[in-house]
């Protein structure tokens, strides 16, 4: 039986960023995780944008999270070889109280850096802009392109089982845990995104998995390298295909797409943008939530070689690498989590 640091549970960005972060510490990694197809990342759109626009705040713990978050992806496109992460010029379309609320809110300290200032979408005569559009720059991250380059670059540097987890196949011992026979470690790492609901050794943290369905569009009479966002977003990817998104369905976790969800995104989008389109592809997944809106990671109360690492939400790209950071001090380190994303939280209640 092959002899490892920790045991990863799960192939999507979480899984992925982790595996990274422990090879790069020297740690040795035996990942085990499904196939690509099976994880939402792969129809995540990536986005980083540092503000809430409904009511024009700064997300959770920005300042901390974008710069790792940039730091981190330069950094790996420069092992990888290729590019995966891009800056958009995000532009949100206004209503008619929009304007005002943004003059006001971006005299502010903490809004006054992420914003790009107001005005109108140049050479763009399909969008309707009457209101104006407020400008902020973002990110998106690619992750077809990250996952596909990470798993290459890793393939030499650990252990993986391109297989599903089966809880039925652990041993955990007392200060050790096996899998199936052919691993041994001192933890198990499960970043298992929202099948963690499935997870009897985690039933105690409340996950709230969320739906989301994403159209991918080609429209042939715009050119805009702005993402556009007004209820939904428009992300453009080059050669007039963009990817629309996106719909939140706490009910339906399948990961099979929908004629109301289709409707719903087409509808909104016309709106603000009446042009000719043609829709090339209809992709659904599910993000991986807790209800208190915050990521959890920490070790098991009562088998402290189990851990955890999930929760990152619709702001996944950003989260991940700070948060895969916090665990990897937390095994090697004994290093406290931040108490808001700590699992503890949980155990307490």
């Amino acid at each position: 039986m092959d002899r490892f640091d920790q045991i990863v549970v799960g192939g999507g960005l979480a899984g992925t960023v982790l595996v990274y972060q422990l090879t790069k510490a020297g740690q040795r990694v035996c990942w085990i995780k499904a196939g690509l197809e099976r994880s939402s990342t792969m129809v995540a759109a990536g986005l980083i944008n540092p503000l809430v626009f409904r009511y024009l705040t700064p997300v959770w713990k920005v300042q901390t999270l974008l710069p790792e978050a940039i730091n981190f992806y330069k950094k790996l496109e420069k092992e990888l070889g290729q590019q995966c992460l891009h800056e958009i010029n995000i532009a949100k379309v206004f209503g008619d109280q929009d304007a005002a609320l943004w003059q006001r809110k971006m005299q502010l300290p903490e809004i006054a850096p992420w914003i790009n200032g107001i005005g109108a979408v140049p050479d763009n005569e399909v969008l309707i802009q009457p209101h104006g559009v407020g400008f902020v720059n973002g990110y998106w991250l690619d992750t077809g392109v990250f996952l596909r380059g990470m798993e290459h670059y890793l393939s030499d540097k650990i252990v993986s089982f391109n297989e599903r987890f089966e809880l039925k196949r652990l041993n955990i011992e007392p200060d050790k845990v096996s899998y199936d026979k052919r691993c041994l470690a001192d933890k198990l790492i499960f970043c298992e995104g929202w099948e963690a609901v499935k997870n009897s050794f985690f039933d105690f943290v409340p996950f709230r998995p969320v739906k989301g369905e994403l159209l991918t569009l080609k429209i042939d009479n715009l050119e805009s390298k702005y993402l556009l966002n007004k209820e939904v977003f428009l992300l453009p990817l080059g050669e007039h295909l963009f990817r629309l998104g996106s719909t939140y369905d706490w009910d339906d976790l399948s990961i099979n797409t929908t004629a109301q969800a289709r409707e719903y995104l087409l509808e909104k989008l016309a709106s603000f943008l009446p042009a000719k389109i043609e829709v090339i592809d209809h992709q659904a997944g599910v993000r991986p939530a807790v209800a208190d809106r915050r990521p959890v990671a920490g070790l098991h109360p009562e088998h402290p070689q189990l851990a955890i690492f999930n929760g990152l939400g619709a702001r996944g790209v950003m989260i991940a690498p700070w948060l895969g950071q916090q665990l990897l001090e937390l095994l090697r380190y004994q290093k406290p989590l931040d108490e808001e994303v700590d699992l503890q939280r949980f155990v307490k209640r």
